[in-house]
């Protein structure tokens, strides 16, 4: 396959990848959100140096160059469009995940004076 074509391919499953990213942040599963990120990245380091000899084959074979480089930029676009909502869901969760946990630690605090109240009232009955 030619450099266009492992370019082309890489990037749909980037966008596969970013994709799973988002089923992972929506189910809160955190080990596939991390692998998601790592595959992410090494795509990123693959579709550089793919770009590079992609570009060189436009040239050498006499492309059309603007236009592939429109193609391009809009595939790279709606990566970075997926990557933007994808933080956005992922910060969104986080504060949620944050409030939950204040909740809960208020809920904690309040059954501990709870049970020590309690504890008093009973220490007080057994005095009786």
């Amino acid at each position: 396959m030619n450099a266009e074509g492992e370019l082309l391919r890489a990037y749909r499953e980037w966008h596969r990848l970013a994709q799973a990213e988002t089923k992972a942040i929506q189910t809160r599963n955190w080990k596939l959100l991390s692998d998601c990120h790592r595959a992410i990245r090494d795509f990123q380091t693959l579709a550089a140096g793919l770009t590079q000899a992609a570009r060189h084959e436009w040239h050498r074979s006499g492309c059309n160059l603007a236009e592939k480089e429109i193609h391009l930029r809009a595939l790279v676009s709606g990566l970075v469009d997926r990557t933007r909502r994808n933080h956005e869901l992922l910060r969104v969760t986080l504060a949620a995940t944050r409030q939950q946990l204040h909740e809960l630690t208020e809920a904690g605090k309040n059954l501990q004076r709870l049970r020590r109240s309690y504890g008093a009232v009973a220490a007080r009955v057994r005095a009786r």
